[in-house]
C-alpha cells in the first residue's frame, strides 16, 4: 500500500470516528460524548504522531526543515491539538454551544488540513527515493 493511500485512509477513520460524536453533541448526550471522544481524540493523536515521528523526519532528510510545507502541517497540527483538548474541556463541562462551536472549528480546520496532505505532502512523500514498505510499517507501529 502507497504511503499517500495508508494515510488517507487513516484521516477517513478519523473522521469517521468523529461523526458520532458531533451527533451526540447535537443531541446534548454528554456522557455518550466523552465515551466517544477518547477513541476519536486517541486516533487523531496517532495520526498527528505517525506523520511528527516517521513520515516527517524522514522527508525532511530530503527537503530540508525550512518553513515549507511540513513545518506548515505541523503548526496545523497544534492548532489542531488545541481545538481538540478545548473540546474535550466543552464536553466535560456539558457546554454544548461551546462544544458544538469548537467542533465545527475543528472540522473545516481539519477538511483543509487533509486536502492538503493529500493533495500536495503525501504525493511528495511518494516522490522521495526511500523505502516506502519500511516507513508504513514503522508508522504503524506508533504508539500514543
Amino acid at each position: 500500500m502507497a504511503i499517500k493511500d495508508f494515510m488517507t485512509n487513516d484521516h477517513r477513520e478519523c473522521d469517521n470516528l468523529y461523526a458520532p460524536l458531533e451527533e451526540a453533541l447535537n443531541e446534548g448526550d454528554f456522557d455518550k460524548a466523552l465515551e466517544l471522544f477518547i477513541p476519536f481524540k486517541n486516533a487523531m493523536l496517532k495520526h498527528f504522531a505517525m506523520e511528527e515521528e516517521v513520515l516527517f523526519p524522514k522527508m525532511e532528510e530530503f527537503v530540508g526543515s525550512g518553513e515549507g510545507p511540513i513545518y506548515v502541517m505541523k503548526m496545523e497540527h497544534a492548532q489542531i491539538k488545541s481545538i481538540i483538548d478545548q473540546l474535550g474541556e466543552a464536553i466535560e463541562n456539558k457546554n454544548q454551544d461551546k462544544a458544538l462551536g469548537l467542533g465545527e472549528t475543528f472540522m473545516i480546520m481539519t477538511q483543509q488540513h487533509n486536502m492538503k496532505e493529500e493533495q500536495i505532502l503525501y504525493n511528495m512523500a511518494e516522490q522521495l527515493p526511500f523505502d516506502k514498505e519500511n516507513i508504513l510499517e514503522e508508522m504503524k507501529k506508533v504508539k500514543i
